[in-house]
């Protein structure tokens, strides 16, 4: 099973480093490895600090099965 999380259902108007819509999907087989890996999509690309976030990337985490 892989857990995941996408940065658009956390920032819906994120943009990317080219200015379009941000896209990103963390991808990993534990809930505390998608917090690590969104926290530094989020803190490197968007400027936003994922202390205050990880709740949130919590609430918004899935499984799917690969």
């Amino acid at each position: 099973m892989v857990k995941f999380a996408r940065c658009n259902a956390l920032l819906s108007l994120a943009m990317d480093s080219s200015g379009k819509g941000c896209r990103y999907v963390a991808k990993a087989e534990t809930e505390d490895d998608v917090v690590k890996d969104m926290s530094q999509h989020l803190q490197s690309v968007h400027q936003v600090d994922p202390g205050e976030m990880t709740a949130n990337i919590l609430a918004t985490t899935k499984t799917t099965r690969g």
